[in-house]
């Protein structure tokens, strides 16, 4: 019973770092409003979210001593973090929104796929029929029922997918790489080296020169956007991925959807239809079925 209660916090804690991730797409789009740029949002999104983890490293007292190897590993683990932000967000610029969430939750398949191919680990039944439920819902919950289609856009198709990839190898290096290091300190490193990878495909862009205004009004916004996407999901994914693993971890992370879907409607006043709801639903099933499953198992 007690190691039932143990799990169930670490199963919490990456649900809750999934539905931290479904609040960026609210901001982004306020942000957007306000005249921020792609570039701008990015980089200042990790700027901010590495400078907030960073302080709190050196005011954290459970700090372990590792080698420069041990660094620029967790730096090298950390790169697919940033990889999700910069292709998700190119593919806004060519999709529709809709489209880009489908071709985004296709980490959920990807990343069982990937624990198969690297530690041979065969998904079972239960595992298997919830990543079928969550993919039906996530078809439904994000609109792309509405019918927009491709517009013939290869590489808004492919930016989705890279953005896919990336998001199921950052759930996969959270559960692999040195999962016995403190949350904090891991979160650090590895989101150093997102912030640097961002930093260099980015600031060609704003070098060219971001209009002053547009940099102060971003200002609350990137705060939101650092502490909801580079700060609290690491973190809870560092604590809790390394106990459930990268397949359920996969399964929790498409909370992220209904949170989306949710925020739209009572921030942006967007209209979702009946359809997207049911799709919502789903996915809320197809996240606590596997669990249930595996208590009463």
């Amino acid at each position: 019973m007690e190691k039932g209660v143990v799990r169930m916090r670490y199963i919490i804690a990456v649900f809750i770092g999934a539905c931290s991730y479904g609040v960026l797409s609210t901001i982004v789009k306020l942000a957007y409003g306000d005249g921020a740029t792609t570039s701008l949002v990015t980089v200042g999104q990790f700027l901010i979210g590495w400078f907030v983890l960073f302080v709190s490293f050196l005011f954290t007292k459970r700090k372990e001593v590792i080698g420069k190897k041990d660094k620029v590993k967790l730096m090298l683990a950390g790169i697919p973090t940033g990889l999700v932000g910069v292709f998700y967000y190119l593919s806004l610029v060519t999709l529709e929104a809709s489209l880009s969430i489908i071709l985004l939750f296709q980490f959920v398949w990807i990343g069982i796929l990937f624990e198969f191919l690297f530690y041979r680990r065969t998904p079972d039944k239960v595992t298997t029929f919830s990543v079928l439920i969550l993919m039906f819902g996530t078809t439904l919950a994000s609109g792309v029922m509405k019918g927009e289609d491709l517009g013939g856009n290869l590489f808004g198709v492919i930016y989705g997918l890279l953005a896919a990839v990336s998001f199921a190898l950052f759930i996969l290096t959270n559960a692999t790489v040195m999962p016995k290091l403190p949350p904090i300190q891991r979160s650090y490193y590895m989101v150093t080296g997102s912030m640097l990878v961002v930093v260099m495909i980015f600031s060609p862009f704003l070098i060219r020169g971001v209009d002053p205004n547009v940099i102060t009004s971003f200002g609350q916004y990137g705060i939101l956007l650092g502490l909801f996407g580079v700060v609290i999901p690491p973190i809870l994914f560092a604590y809790g991925m390394p106990k459930i693993g990268s397949a359920l971890g996969s399964i929790l992370g498409s909370a992220e959807l209904p949170v989306a879907v949710l925020l739209s409607m009572v921030i942006l006043e967007e209209h979702v239809t009946v359809i997207q709801w049911c799709g919502v639903a789903i996915i809320i099933f197809g996240i606590v079925y596997p669990n249930i499953q595996n208590r009463s198992g």
